[in-house]
């Protein structure tokens, strides 16, 4: 990846200043202000023509410690102190592997493909909390070229760095991404039973195991049955993983 003055290139794609019309953003930066009214998210939209952070949501500056102020300042500096320095590298490859397959989909699967990943987030004032961030595209030229990205972070139950999979969602696919190799392998599918499924929502909702059976009309032993099943089917071992798996893989 190249970024040169008022040029972004990736896979011999480009970026010309004229064509990018910043007048219209101001409606996105106000939906994402309007949208921390309603529910708080962690949200943040990134520019690969500037490559940096051009807007960040409330909520998310209050998730991160870093403010509105502290991105126009910092602009890909940010990055650096978001980031630890050990895993920079890997940010970079992770980077550079996403913008590699995206511009290796046809054009008309683009606007349906997303990424995900772990990390280690360094807060402002030197917490370092575990997060995973999902990523897609916000605007994409007729032609196939990445504008601008939306990103959300959330607390994750690992605190290393991995697990980048990428998914098309109209196309019901997920790839996982091999640091050792560099490849991106197919996953195969999860399906979850629709029993499953409804346990898992609920438990994503707080509910209890004794109230999931009253409504699902089965005992308290078969909720912890399907609980083992989601938990061998996304290849976890807590249901907290298990649904953050299944939360960004947009099974439920």
């Amino acid at each position: 990846m190249l970024i040169k003055e008022g040029l972004y290139k990736v896979k011999g794609v480009s970026l010309e200043k004229d064509e990018l019309d910043y007048g219209s953003l101001a409606e996105i930066k106000n939906l994402l202000d309007r949208l921390g009214v309603i529910e708080p998210h962690n949200s943040y939209i990134t520019d690969y023509f500037q490559n940096r952070i051009l807007f960040i949501s409330e909520s998310c500056s209050r998730f991160c410690g870093f403010t509105q102020e502290d991105v126009d300042e910092l602009g890909e500096g940010i990055y650096r102190k978001m980031f630890p320095a050990e895993d920079m590298p890997i940010h970079i490859r992770f980077a550079d592997a996403i913008m590699t397959r995206f511009y290796d989909l046809p054009v008309e699967d683009r606007p349906y493909a997303s990424a995900s990943y772990n990390f280690p987030l360094i807060r402002k004032d030197g917490r370092k909390i575990g997060v995973y961030r999902r990523t897609c595209p916000l605007k994409i030229f007729d032609d196939g070229r990445m504008w601008l990205s939306i990103s959300c972070v959330n607390y994750s139950s690992s605190n290393e760095i991995g697990s980048l999979f990428y998914t098309l969602r109209n196309k019901n696919q997920t790839y996982a991404y091999s640091l050792e190799t560099g490849e991106w392998i197919d996953q195969e599918p999860v399906i979850l039973s629709e029993k499953e499924k409804l346990t898992a929502i609920e438990i994503f909702r707080g509910t209890l195991d004794k109230h999931i059976a009253d409504m699902l009309c089965v005992s308290k032993d078969t909720i912890s049955y399907y609980k083992k099943q989601i938990m061998q089917k996304t290849s976890t071992t807590t249901m907290h993983a298990a649904l953050e798996f299944l939360v960004r893989h947009y099974i439920i």
